[in-house]
Formats: structure tokens, C-alpha cells, sequence
């Protein structure tokens, strides 16, 4: 390969790799497998939620989805505020789930520093006692991560969710730093260099 050659290639070798996207991880818990299997994935992981029977233990009357609560909180018929671990919560940009409420509650889905991303009542469909349940979508994106989401009322023991899915950020396209960019022209500079002597001693042989 001639130099010429070099540099076009090593040109196009870095547009490449700088401006391919990066794919966003998608993280799904759908509480399908035998209970307690999903306190060991992602969201069981990331998080403080608690199947409100207590940790390890089975689904309960509920056999499609999660009786949400918290560590410690049990089915105490209170409000729910689930929270991501911050490291988690800062790299998500969408967060979306089904719930089917037993009673009155309003879903918030609050961003990394606490702020009110989306906040609804919740439809009571009562869908939580069969497989599949009836459930009603929700969701929310953020450009400042998902801090996590919360129930009012009498939300623990008493509200199911299901089907959860969380995205972090993908990289839309690669910009160089400013330290890079100077290394890419002094290296394409010191090349050029190299093709003007070559051409130059050629004229001289």
C-alpha cells in the first residue's frame, strides 16, 4: 500500500468510527420465570423494589406480575417509591411499564435528581389476578436520566406491574475530543510531510 492509499484508508477508518451510533442496551423484566429469578436481573439489581411478600418469596395471587414495594415495606397498603441506583439512573434515558391497580394511585416517573418526568392516574383495570393480565401501558424519556417511579395511596399489596422496559443512552454519533483532534492533524500533518520528501528525493534521484 503507497502512502496516498494509507491515508485514505486511515481517513475513512476514522469517519467510521466516529460516526457509527452506538447501540442503546435495552433492559426487559417481564417477572415470567419462577419467582424470586428476577431479584437477580437487572431490575432487582438496580433497585430498592421488593416483592411485598418479602424478598425470595413467591408471586402470591398474582400470577402475571410483581406486587410492587419496597425493601422492607411489605403489603403494607402505602405509597411506593421505587429508586434506581444512582450510577443506573443516570444512564437511562427511557423507562416505560404496565401497572394494574387494586386501588386509587398516581404513578410518577421522576428523573435522576427527582424531577416529574410523567404523573397520571392510574387506570383500575383489576387484570392482576389472571395470566395474561389486563394491564395499561406507561412511559416515560428523559435527557437527565430515570431516578425511578413511585405509587400514592395504598399502592403496596395492592398495585401489580409488568412488562418493564428501560433503555440507557445510545451514542448518536462519536465526536472527537479537542486532544484527539489535535493528534489526528499532526498525524496526517507528519504524513503529508513524508509524501512531499518522497516526491521531492525522487526528483532529485
Amino acid at each position: 500500500m503507497n502512502i496516498r492509499s494509507f491515508i485514505y484508508a486511515a481517513t475513512a477508518a476514522l469517519v467510521v468510527s466516529y460516526a457509527a451510533p452506538a447501540a442503546a442496551t435495552v433492559y426487559t423484566e417481564d417477572f415470567e420465570a419462577g419467582f424470586p429469578a428476577w431479584e437477580s436481573g437487572w431490575f432487582g439489581a438496580n433497585s430498592n423494589a421488593e416483592n411485598c411478600y418479602g424478598a425470595g418469596q413467591g408471586r402470591g395471587n398474582n400470577p402475571d406480575g410483581l406486587w410492587i414495594s419496597t425493601v422492607g415495606q411489605g403489603c403494607s397498603s402505602s405509597p411506593v417509591t421505587v429508586l434506581f441506583d444512582n450510577a443506573f439512573a443516570a444512564s437511562l434515558t427511557s423507562f416505560s411499564l404496565d401497572v394494574a391497580g387494586a386501588t386509587p394511585t398516581v404513578l410518577t416517573i421522576f428523573d435522576k435528581n427527582g424531577a416529574t418526568l410523567f404523573s397520571t392516574n392510574v387506570t383500575l383495570t383489576g387484570g392482576y389476578s389472571t395470566d395474561p393480565g389486563a394491564y395499561v401501558r406507561y412511559g416515560a424519556t428523559s435527557n437527565n436520566g430515570i431516578g425511578g417511579f413511585s405509587f400514592t395511596g395504598n399502592a403496596a399489596g395492592n398495585t401489580s406491574i409488568d412488562n418493564l422496559e428501560a433503555r440507557d443512552g445510545a451514542t448518536t454519533g462519536g465526536v472527537p475530543e479537542p486532544a484527539t483532534w489535535a493528534m489526528m492533524i499532526l498525524g496526517f500533518g507528519g504524513v503529508g510531510a513524508m509524501v512531499r520528501r518522497r516526491r521531492g528525493v525522487g526528483a532529485i534521484a
